[in-house]
């Protein structure tokens, strides 16, 4: 998509036809799905239709943001710009989700290492030495019993334990879908020490960035609140979103109406209100949304480094333990033996 309206604003501003830069970019693209949906906008605008006509007609892959971007720089006759401006925060979006996808990946391949080792040692190592030890018929040491109790415990029950994660799973996402079920777990999601933080900033600053994307392609601030509140990417946000733009509606002052809740950062509203009275409002989001971006990366870059450190001592731990329990009894026999 970002790659799409970069090569499509260079290519009307070289003079080249809608129709036949669109028809270039849908042969090009290596995303099959994507090709046919930029032959069949090319076709429809080729039978008379708009260009935002033409993607509102795909909305999974077109976004209300980005049809209203689209139909505004039709109606001013700035197209080109209005792309360049869709195609930045596109790129800004993606850079923002890989930064993120950086920062948690070597966790999460350490807890998936972690996870896969305790699961060897208590379903397969100590069930091992749990047979070595009865053969002896010796007076295991208490450590040692709760250890092998734990894993008689994780080995009876292990099956039942993954079909539940699975139907969990399965539940989840179903349950997410529905409008209850995104408000609930949005909502858990804001509650969540330290994530909860970062949860937020993150919605913020896509709310800032669309928001301002918006109002420099001459949206109107009503229509532009109605449409940024459904890509905030959080149900709790865009209820609060709304509840502003009611307050617009009724000819109140952005600021004066986001003061009134507490989600947005004080911060925040007093650069809005500001950039309201100068007449910047777009400029000011636009920093807004580049101050949550920082933030975000700070935050991702404290907790990796954190992260990783605790579940390597988590896992040293466990190992230790369980060696501790395999040890234990040895050391006894071998007393007895002597």
């Amino acid at each position: 998509m970002a790659l799409f309206s970069r090569q499509l604003a260079t290519m009307l501003e070289a003079g080249i036809s809608i129709i036949d830069a669109i028809g270039d970019l849908a042969s090009q693209t290596q995303n099959k799905y994507f090709s046919y949906v930029l032959s069949d906008i090319a076709g429809e605008i080729r039978e008379g239709a708009s260009f935002s006509t033409a993607l509102s007609k795909h909305p999974k892959v077109f976004s209300q943001l980005y049809v209203a971007l689209v139909l505004s720089g039709e109606e001013s006759g700035n197209l080109v710009e209005v792309l360049k401006d869709l195609s930045s925060e596109l790129e800004d979006q993606l850079t923002l989700l890989r930064k993120v996808r950086q920062a948690v990946s070597y966790p999460v391949v350490i807890l998936i290492f972690f996870v896969a080792v305790v699961a060897f040692v208590f379903l397969y190592l100590v069930p091992k030495f749990q047979e070595i030890f009865e053969s002896f018929g010796a007076q295991l040491p208490l450590f040692t019993k709760i250890i092998l109790q734990i894993s008689r415990f994780s080995l009876k029950f292990f099956p039942f334990l993954l079909l539940g994660i699975i139907l969990f799973a399965i539940f989840f996402q179903f349950y997410r879908k529905t409008p209850d079920g995104r408000k609930k777990i949005d909502t858990i999601k804001l509650r969540l020490p330290v994530f909860g933080d970062l949860f937020l900033k993150v919605s913020l600053s896509r709310f800032s960035r669309s928001l301002a994307t918006l109002l420099q392609g001459g949206v109107s601030i009503i229509a532009a609140l109605d449409i940024v509140a459904r890509t905030t990417g959080n149900a709790i946000l865009e209820e609060y979103i709304r509840r502003v733009k009611g307050g617009v509606t009724k000819g109140e002052l952005l600021g004066n109406e986001m003061k009134k809740y507490r989600i947005f950062p004080v911060m925040m509203v007093r650069m809005v209100t500001v950039g309201e009275e100068t007449g910047r409002t777009d400029d000011m989001l636009n920093r807004i949304s580049k101050f949550f971006r920082d933030e975000v990366d700070v935050t991702l870059n404290v907790l990796s480094s954190i992260l990783e450190p605790v579940l390597i001592i988590g896992l040293g731990v466990i190992v230790g333990t369980v060696v501790l329990a395999i040890y234990l009894p040895i050391f006894k026999l071998a007393a007895t033996i002597r």
